[in-house]
C-alpha cells in the first residue's frame, strides 16, 4: 500500500499542474482571439497599428435588436457568436432566407462607429459570417460615412482552402472591394462577386477555382446587409446624419 502512495501523490501532484497550466493557457488564447477580432475590425477600417488597445478605445460600439433595428444596452461580456448558438439568445433562420446558411441568427448584434470632430459618422464596421466550401466564414466588413461605399474587408476565421478559397485573405483581393457600393436607389442589396473580372461599381472580382467560397461570401454580404440583419439600421442610421 505504501508502495503505492508515493505513485499516487505524483500523479494528483502531476494532475493539479497540468490542470493550473491549462487554465492559464486558456486565459491567453482567449485574450489573442480577442486580440485577434480587435486587429481585423481596425483592419477592416483601413487602421493598421501596433496599440490595437488605443485604437479600438476610439470606436464606440453599439449593440442593435435585429427584431425592432434598435439599439439596446448588453452585459460587457456579450459576445453574439455564442448567443447564436444559445436558443434563447437567438432565433431560427427560416430557410428560405437562410442563403448564409447560419441555421441560427443572434437576436443582438454589434455595430462598431467611428466618429469626427463633429459627431457626424465617419465609418463603420459589421461583423458577417456565412458558409463558404468546407465551412462559416466569419469576418468584419466597413463601410464609409454614406453607409453604402465599402471600405474594406477581413476574415478572421475560415476553412477555406490554401490558394482556392483561402484566397480571400490575399491583399490583393481584399483591396479590390474598396470604394464598390452596395445598395441601389431602391435600397436592395447588389453588391456581389462575380465569376471572372468585374464590371460596374457593384461587382467583385471572382477567385479562380473557388466558385461555392465565392459564392458564400456573396450569400453573407446579401444577408447581414439584407433587412433580417443590418439593413434596418443602417437605413436609420442614414436618416439620422
Amino acid at each position: 500500500m505504501r508502495g503505492l502512495l508515493i505513485p499516487l501523490v505524483a500523479c494528483i501532484a502531476c494532475a493539479v499542474v497540468v490542470s493550473i497550466t491549462a487554465v492559464s493557457v486558456r486565459a491567453e488564447q482567449n485574450l489573442n482571439v480577442e486580440n485577434e477580432k480587435k486587429t481585423k475590425i481596425l483592419a477592416a477600417a483601413g487602421i493598421v497599428t501596433d496599440n490595437v488597445d488605443l485604437e479600438f478605445s476610439k470606436i464606440e460600439t453599439l449593440y442593435v435588436d435585429f427584431t425592432t433595428g434598435q439599439f439596446v444596452d448588453v452585459d460587457a461580456k456579450y459576445d453574439h457568436i455564442k448567443a447564436s448558438n444559445t436558443p434563447s439568445t437567438s432565433k431560427p433562420v427560416p430557410k428560405d432566407k437562410d442563403i448564409a446558411v447560419l441555421k441560427r441568427q443572434e437576436n443582438i448584434g454589434p455595430v462598431y462607429l467611428w466618429r469626427d470632430n463633429n459627431d457626424d459618422i465617419e465609418k463603420v464596421v459589421l461583423p458577417i459570417r456565412g458558409y463558404g466550401l468546407w465551412g462559416t466564414l466569419y469576418g468584419y466588413l466597413s463601410l464609409s460615412s454614406d453607409l453604402n461605399t465599402v471600405q474594406g474587408i477581413e476574415y478572421y476565421e475560415h476553412k477555406e482552402t490554401p490558394g482556392l478559397g483561402g484566397e480571400v485573405d490575399n491583399p490583393n483581393w481584399k483591396g479590390g472591394w474598396k470604394g464598390k457600393k452596395i445598395f441601389t436607389e431602391t435600397g436592395a442589396v447588389n453588391l456581389k462577386v462575380v465569376k471572372g473580372t468585374s464590371s460596374t461599381d457593384y461587382e467583385i472580382d471572382g477567385i479562380s477555382g473557388a466558385t461555392l467560397t465565392t459564392n458564400g461570401v456573396t450569400n453573407m454580404i446579401q444577408y447581414w446587409l439584407g433587412d433580417e440583419a443590418y439593413g434596418p439600421v443602417l437605413k436609420n442610421l442614414k436618416e439620422s446624419t
